[in-house]
């Protein structure tokens, strides 16, 4: 560290005077820095200056905000009209789909209870094997009737009697049922039991509606329900489903009837489909679609004004 210090001796009482080029800035002198920062500093009016324009970005800038806010408050008053309106045809449309659901189900109910009565001399017997194209229908059923009957050989007129019209069953499915109709009704299908006919198991049924069927079975977990808690029901025509739970009778007419008849009677609630949306679908898929537009002829084209070309005489 001592090679670093100046040694020199300084000027003393008995040395001449200097020069003035002895005195010469050395790195301890500071520069004037006064001097030389002076032209940079900035005034008064370098200063208001800025501040104008600082004032005409920010007015600037904040005039494209306001702008903005009005258009967005602008927009913001449409979409709220737009929606309000939107809002009013919703409600429109769900009252009047609603009361579509409600007419369609009634006028479904109806045309399923024509088609029942329709069908009251109706009988579907289940079972009997198929025997090929020759098989005597007729006579078969002559025969399980007379079993039914107890041995007895009454006067039974079949006005029809065919297989249901399916697609014939592939070798070992369950044979298609005979569904026939009767001239009287000395027949009671509910009062039958299983009838033995040779080595087949024979079950006559009353033969009802699709419709009918496909509710029935879709409520088939409500009626397990009510077996299971001992609680009688019955089927009713147009199509019904009732038991009664005291003095108090409480029915199922439609799918929107089988949540509060579950809590009237006190049974576990169960996921059951809408037969009428199932319904419906089925016969949209059985439509046959629509012909196609047809071009209107010449004739049909031309304005009636007009003539057209004359025709030769027959």
């Amino acid at each position: 560290m001592l090679r670093d210090l100046d040694l020199t001796p300084g000027p003393t009482a008995d040395s001449p005077p200097r020069t003035p080029a002895q005195f010469s800035p050395t790195p301890s002198d500071p520069p004037d820095t006064q001097g030389a920062l002076r032209p940079t500093l900035l005034t008064k009016a370098d200063l208001e200056a800025l501040s104008d324009c600082l004032s005409q970005v920010i007015r600037s800038e904040l005039s494209q905000v306001k702008a903005d806010i009005a258009n967005m408050d602008a927009r913001l008053t449409v979409t709220e009209a737009d929606t309000r309106a939107l809002r009013e045809d919703t409600d429109a449309a769900v009252s009047t789909i609603t009361g579509c659901e409600a007419s369609l189900t009634h006028i479904t109910t109806r045309v399923d209870d024509l088609d029942n009565r329709s069908r009251r001399m109706n009988l579907r017997v289940r079972g009997v094997r198929e025997m090929g194209p020759n098989e005597n229908i007729p006579e078969i059923l002559r025969t399980i009737f007379s079993l039914a009957l107890g041995g007895q050989q009454p006067r039974i007129g079949l006005v029809r009697a065919h297989r249901a019209l399916r697609t014939p069953p592939a070798p070992g499915e369950q044979p298609r049922d005979i569904i026939c109709c009767l001239d009287n009704s000395t027949l009671n299908a509910r009062r039958m039991g299983r009838i033995r006919l040779e080595d087949q198991e024979v079950t006559i049924f009353q033969d009802l509606s699709r419709y009918t069927l496909q509710a029935r079975k879709n409520l088939r977990p409500v009626t397990a329900a009510l077996q299971a808690a001992g609680i009688q029901y019955r089927w009713g025509y147009p199509f019904s489903l009732s038991a009664r739970r005291g003095q108090e009778l409480h029915t199922i007419k439609a799918p929107a009837d089988v949540q509060g008849f579950q809590q009237a009677l006190g049974l576990p609630p169960t996921r059951v489909q809408n037969w009428l949306t199932h319904h419906f679908i089925q016969q949209a898929a059985g439509l046959p679609p629509p012909p196609p537009a047809r071009l209107a002829s010449s004739d049909q084209r031309r304005p009636s004004g007009r003539p057209g070309p004359a025709r030769p005489e027959e």
